[in-house]
């Protein structure tokens, strides 16, 4: 499910109410990578946001729903990306690389909050399936341009949960300790991946000599 963008306010108590929705959410990010959503209140939210506790409820129905907002801001942001690539008009190689290289930088962006997300905290679960099931949409999307454009995958909304499964556990346990693998080793084994299992490629034996 995704979150409708705001118009921009053109009145003063407009714009006053957006800059305090604005300090909400910053403020839900901060302590919602920092501590996970089951040991974060609305009262902690408002305190940090320099609000008073009743304002939160102004905004937001609970925790839950500025965690919903929270996390869908984030994944708009790494959607956009995704889609910024295929109007690029790249060789498929090439796009899935560079898909591969956004991914990760989304991961640096947002270590903390990518392991609330899509990691080992149960309370988010069900937000982080929301927000798989919206990055599939691109990734389906993808699939299908390239089909159309001559190149055989497997069947795309298959690919597309696959996929962004993997993307979602490679990002959330490189977030967790980036140090143990290299940017660039994570990189290359994702594309190696995506390109060996949904693309064709003619089989290749080894030549044995006889003796």
């Amino acid at each position: 499910m995704d979150v409708s963008s705001r118009p921009e306010p053109r009145t003063a108590p407009a714009r006053s109410r957006s800059e305090t929705h604005r300090r909400l959410l910053e403020a839900g990010a901060t302590l919602f990578a920092r501590r996970g959503l089951h040991r974060v209140t609305s009262h902690d939210v408002a305190r940090t946001a320099g609000v008073a506790a009743g304002t939160f409820y102004l905004h937001f129905e609970d925790k839950e729903a500025l965690f919903r907002e929270v996390v869908f801001q984030a994944v708009r942001g790494l959607r956009e990306r995704l889609d910024g690539v295929g109007r690029r008009g790249l060789p498929p190689d090439a796009a899935v690389r560079a898909r591969a290289e956004e991914l990760l930088a989304f991961a640096e962006e947002h270590r903390e909050l990518v392991r609330v997300i899509f990691g080992r905290d149960h309370d988010a679960a069900g937000v982080g399936q929301d927000a798989l099931d919206f990055l599939a949409e691109t990734s389906e999307r993808n699939l299908r341009q390239r089909d159309a454009a001559g190149s055989r995958s497997l069947h795309p909304a298959v690919t597309a949960q696959a996929l962004v499964g993997m993307w979602a556990r490679v990002a959330a346990w490189w977030a967790a300790a980036p140090a143990g693998v290299p940017r660039e080793a994570v990189i290359e084994t994702l594309v190696r991946i995506q390109l060996s299992g949904t693309q064709s490629a003619p089989s290749e034996r080894p030549h044995r000599s006889r003796p």
